[in-house]
């Protein structure tokens, strides 16, 4: 983006949030970050969210708020997951770029079983997040379960697309972007099937722009949120420690988020990030340091709700 120097000043003077907000000490309430929509959206609309953890925390505050979301999956025991416990959802979180758009392609694929890795008796869904090996038949059923729930984007009236980071995996043999890192021992066996890669800008952008186009293919009348996932990096396979990796991931994905809203009429950038990490610590991440807060989330929505809910 280039203009005028005169122009600059022009827009300078237009601008009424140009100042940085000098909070309290106390911070009481959470920031508000100002923004102007692209669009308004139907409060009666349905919804759709595709991203990380965070995006089950916008997926659960939606809910709350009386909001209809179509991305919804049922519970799987506790006993699915390889950190066992309570029976809950979270196996259709996607974190890279390149997991995004394999998860928009399930909603047309004609391969519904692709990256599902195994035998018979031990077998892993390298589309989903979490789950131990399985027995083959309860692996393919949830990964129908999944392509139920995304062959119901084309209803949507709004998608929140969250992105999650920028270091990524890639399975050789099935030509996908997996959602996990290979580090079950079923999967160590097979490492040299497997890539890891640092996203950078340029291929970050293409293939969130190839999952916006896609989207934008079977479901023309969907309006796009992009967001940034203010949940960090809880480890790094790079050779940088993991504050500044975690830190060049989110600001690789923030400038992909602005380049797509820039250029698609359809897409929007909510701040949701910014909201997030300019509030004060401890009451937005839990003592983990790494996952947010349900209140926090709320008010993210609370702020979401204001700026485009007509």
């Amino acid at each position: 983006m280039k203009f005028s120097g005169q122009d600059a000043f022009e827009t300078a003077k237009k601008n009424l949030n140009r100042l940085m907000q000098q909070w309290t000490v106390s911070r009481s309430d959470y920031p508000t970050v100002p923004h102007t929509p692209k669009f308004k959206l139907p409060v009666s609309g349905k919804y759709f969210t595709i991203g990380s953890c965070f995006a089950r925390n916008v997926e659960n505050s939606l809910r709350t708020a009386g909001i209809e979301v179509l991305s919804t999956v049922e519970k799987l025991p506790g006993d699915f997951f390889e950190i066992g416990g309570e029976a809950r959802s979270g196996f259709q979180n996607v974190y890279t770029p390149g997991s995004i758009l394999e998860a928009v392609r399930l909603a047309t694929t004609q391969t519904p079983y692709n990256a599902i890795v195994g035998t018979s008796d031990k077998s892993i869904d390298l589309l989903t997040s979490g789950l131990k090996p399985m027995d083959l038949d309860t692996v393919k059923n949830i990964r129908d379960s999944l392509i139920s729930m995304y062959q119901r984007l084309p209803e949507a009236d709004a998608l929140i697309l969250t992105l999650g980071y920028n270091e990524s995996w890639y399975h050789i043999p099935s030509a996908s972007y997996i959602n996990r890192t290979p580090s079950h021992v079923t999967l160590r066996r097979s490492i040299n099937d497997f890539e890891f890669e640092l996203l950078d800008y340029s291929t970050s952008l293409n293939l969130i722009e190839q999952a916006v186009n896609l989207v934008s293919e079977i479901a023309p009348k969907c309006k796009i949120i992009l967001t940034v996932s203010p949940v960090p990096l809880s480890a790094t396979f790079s050779s940088k420690d993991i504050v500044s990796a975690n830190q060049l991931s989110k600001a690789t994905l923030r400038v992909v988020a602005s380049t797509l809203a820039d250029k698609y009429s359809q897409v929007d950038y909510f701040p949701s990030y910014e909201i997030i990490m300019n509030s004060e610590r401890a009451k937005t991440f839990f003592d983990d340091g790494i996952h947010v807060k349900p209140e926090a989330v709320d008010n993210v929505i609370r702020q979401f709700k204001k700026i485009y809910l007509s």
